[in-house]
C-alpha cells in the first residue's frame, strides 16, 4: 500500500493491523530515485504511524528532523506483530534505511549438530537451525566448542568426520587409534551400541549428567560380572570424568540445570554497554560484549534493537534470558512468541552471584571504552607532528630471539581506537637471520609490505633507534611506500627506565614521556604488547622444538610415531610421565620401545 504525505487525509487511509512501514524522502539516491529513510513495525499500523505526525514535541530532534522529509509512505499489513518484528528485521538488513538503528554483528556463532544418520556425526556448525539434526548452542568463541567436542569425543567416541569421508573408507582413520572414535565406517560397533552413545551424547549436551553416571555405573558392573575387567575400567574411568565435570555446573540445584543468558546493560550519554553470559545446563560456557551507540539518548530503544538483531540471527537454543533491565509487557511477550524466549526479571541467589561479576567485568570495559578515547586523542597528536590528516592504523614490529635462536618476530596493530589483537600477525624467521635483528626486521618488513590481503597502517612504528628506523624507511622506499607509511621508532631509556624513553619521527623529532604523556602511553602500550607478541611465539617456538628434539634422540621412534605419542598424551611432559603400560596402547609402541621410552625419562 503507498501512501503520499501531501494527502490530506493520509492517516485515515491507513489500516489499524499489524504490519511494516516504511518512510521515503525526496532526496535521490543513486539506485532508487529517493532515499529510503525509516523502517518500523507496529500492532496498530495507523497509531504507530500517527504518532510521527501529531505528537512532534515527544520526538528526539534526529526523528522530528526525518519526518520533516518524509513525502511517500509503503505499508505491508502482516498476520500479526510477530510477522512484522521478522520482516522488519529483514528489510532493515537488506535495504539500510538511513534512520535506523542498526545492530551490526558480522559474527556467526558456532553451534554443536549431532546429525540425523545412522551412525550420526558430531561436529561443529554455523548457519541456519531448520534442519532435522540436533543443535546446542550458540558457543561465544571456537575455543568453548572445541574443549566440549573434546571432551565429546573422549567420552563418547562418536565420529566427527563427513558423510563421503565414512562412505569410502576401509579401515579405520587415527581417531579410532587414539581412543576418539569407535569407528562405525568399518562396522567396529553395531548400530545398536553407537546409537546408545549418541543417546549419552545428547544426555550429556543436556546436562543430565546424574543420569548417565547411573547408565554407565550399571553397564561397569554388568562388565565386571562378565569378567571384562578392561572395559569395566574403562568405564570407570568416563564416571571419574563425568563427575568431575558435573562440579563445574555453578548452578545444579534445579529439577533440571538450567541454560539461559545472563544480560547486563548501562548506559553513558554516548554509549550502552551490554554484557551477555552463557550458561548452559548450569556450566559457564563463555560471554561476550558489544558496545552500541547510544541513539536519540535512549537505550531502551538500542537494547530493543539489539534483542532483535542478536537473538534472530544467533540461532541460540536457550529457551530463556535473565535480566534486571526493565523492559515493556508489551515487547516481552512479542519477544517471546516470535523468538520462543522468556524475558525473566528477577534472579536465583546463584545467578544473582553471577550478575555481581559480570558488573565487575562490564565496568572494566566500560574504563577500557574511556582508554578508547585517549588512543584516538594520541592518534591524532601523532597526525599533527607528522603532517598526516589522520592517523587510523598504526602496526608496530619485534623481534624475539634466544642468542639468535628460533626468532620470531611480531606485528601488532593499533586501529580506530583499539589494540586490536585479532589484526595480530606472527613471523617465524629462518635460522640464518641468527641474532641480525636489522636483518630479522629487514625480512619482515618485507613480508608485511608484499601482504596486499591486509590493508597499509599511516605509521609504522619500530622498536629501536635511529638505525632502525633508517632500515624501516629505505624498505618503505624500495617499495614505493614511503610518504604513504611513515616510519617512526621508540628505544629504551638510560637503565631501561620507561619513564626515560624516547620517540623518533622520520621528520627529526624526538619527544619523550614528558613532552606527550597521552601519545606515548599508546606508543609504549604498542611496543610493549608487541614485545610480550613475540616472546610468546620465541618460547613457543622454542618449546615445540625442545619437544621434537627429546622425542627425535630416542631411537626407533619415527614421525609417525612422534605425531600418536603427541596426540595420545598431548604434551611432552606427559609423555615423560606415563607409564610402560599406557605406553604400550600406542599402536606400534611394543613392550621393548615402551620400556625404550620410559628408561629415556627416568
Amino acid at each position: 500500500m503507498e501512501l503520499f504525505t501531501t494527502d490530506k487525509d493520509f492517516i485515515k487511509k491507513i489500516p489499524e493491523q499489524p504490519g511494516v512501514y516504511r518512510f521515503y524522502s525526496p532526496e535521490a539516491d543513486d539506485l532508487a530515485g529517493e532515499l529510503l529513510l525509516y523502517v518500523g513495525k507496529a500492532l496498530n499500523l495507523k497509531k504507530r504511524i500517527q504518532s510521527y505526525f501529531q505528537r512532534s514535541h515527544d520526538l528526539s530532534p534526529r526523528i522530528s528532523l526525518m519526518v520533516k522529509k518524509i513525502y511517500r509512505l509503503e505499508i505491508t499489513v502482516t498476520e500479526n506483530e510477530v510477522s512484522a518484528l521478522i520482516l522488519e528485521n529483514n528489510l532493515i538488513k537488506s535495504l539500510k534505511p538511513k534512520y535506523n538503528i542498526v545492530f551490526r554483528d558480522d559474527k556467526t556463532y558456532p553451534l554443536i549438530r549431532i546429525s540425523k544418520h545412522a551412525f550420526p556425526r558430531i561436529d561443529k556448525y554455523r548457519g541456519t537451525t531448520n534442519t532435522a539434526s540436533h543443535f546446542f548452542g550458540p558457543y561465544p568463541n571456537l575455543e568453548a566448542i572445541a574443549q566440549t567436542l573434546d571432551m565429546l569425543q573422549k567420552l563418547f567416541k562418536l565420529r566427527t568426520c563427513t558423510d563421503t569421508f565414512f562412505n569410502n573408507r576401509s579401515r579405520p582413520c587415527m581417531l579410532y587409534e587414539i581412543k576418539r572414535c569407535s569407528a562405525p565406517c568399518v562396522a567396529l560397533v553395531t548400530k545398536n551400541d553407537y546409537q546408545k552413545q549418541v543417546e549419552l551424547a545428547l544426555d550429556f549436551l543436556e546436562g543430565r549428567y546424574s543420569a548417565i553416571i547411573d547408565n554407565l555405573t550399571q553397564a561397569m558392573f554388568q562388565a565386571s560380572d562378565n569378567l571384562e575387567f578392561e572395559l569395566a575400567a574403562t568405564i570407570r574411568d568416563k564416571i571419574g570424568l563425568l563427575k568431575q565435570i558435573s562440579l563445574s555446573q555453578i548452578i545444579n540445584n534445579h529439577k533440571r540445570p538450567i541454560s539461559t543468558d545472563l544480560i547486563l546493560i548501562e548506559a553513558t550519554l554516548e554509549k550502552v554497554f551490554i554484557y551477555l553470559i552463557i550458561i548452559r545446563n548450569g556450566i559457564y560456557v563463555g560471554d561476550n560484549h558489544f558496545i552500541l551507540d547510544n541513539v536519540d539518548n535512549d537505550p531502551n530503544q538500542v537494547f530493543q534493537v539489539f534483542l532483535e538483531g542478536y537473538y534472530l540471527k544467533a540461532q541460540t537454543t536457550t529457551k530463556q534470558i535473565h535480566m534486571l533491565f526493565v523492559l515493556s509487557p508489551e515487547f516481552r511477550n512479542l519477544f517471546k512468541t516470535a523468538l520462543g524466549i522468556q524475558i525473566i526479571q528477577k534472579f536465583s541467589p546463584e545467578l544473582n552471584q553471577l550478575y555481581k561479576m559480570g558488573q565487575i567485568n562490564l565496568h572494566k570495559i566500560m574504563n577500557n571504552q574511556k582508554g578508547h578515547k585517549d588512543f584516538i586523542h594520541a592518534a591524532q597528536i601523532l597526525a599533527k607532528k607528522l603532517g598526516l590528516d589522520m592517523v587510523n592504523r598504526i602496526e608496530c614490529i619485534d623481534v624475539s630471539h634466544n642468542q639468535g635462536d628460533n626468532t620470531v618476530a611480531s606485528l601488532v596493530v593499533y586501529e580506530n581506537g583499539v589494540i586490536d589483537n585479532s589484526k595480530y600477525r606472527k613471523y617465524n624467521l629462518a635460522s640464518e637471520v641468527h641474532g641480525n635483528d636489522l636483518l630479522a626486521l629487514k625480512i619482515v618488513l618485507n613480508k608485511r609490505l608484499t601482504s596486499l590481503t591486509i590493508p597499509f597502517p599511516e605509521v609504522l612504528l619500530v622498536d629501536g633507534g635511529l638505525l632502525q628506523l633508517r632500515v624501516a624507511k629505505n624498505i618503505l622506499i624500495e617499495h614505493g611506500l614511503y610518504g604513504k607509511i611513515r616510519p617512526i621508532a621508540i628505544f629504551k631509556g638510560e637503565k631501561r627506565n620507561p619513564l626515560k624513553d624516547k620517540v623518533l619521527l622520520d621528520n627529526g623529532l624526538t619527544f619523550t614521556l614528558a613532552d606527550e604523556q597521552i601519545l606515548f602511553k599508546l606508543l609504549q602500550s604498542l611496543r610493549d604488547e608487541a614485545h610480550r607478541f613475540a616472546i610468546t611465539g620465541h618460547r613457543k617456538k622454542q618449546a615445540n622444538k625442545m619437544t621434537v628434539s627429546k622425542l627425535v634422540e630416542i631411537p626407533n621412534i619415527g614421525v609417525k610415531k612422534r605425531r600418536a605419542l603427541i596426540t595420545h598424551f598431548g604434551s611432552i611432559r606427559e609423555v615423560a610421565h606415563a607409564s610402560v603400560a599406557d605406553l604400550q596402547k600406542i599402536v606400534g609402541i611394543g613392550e621393548v620401545l615402551a620400556n625404550q621410552i620410559y628408561l629415556y625419562f627416568h
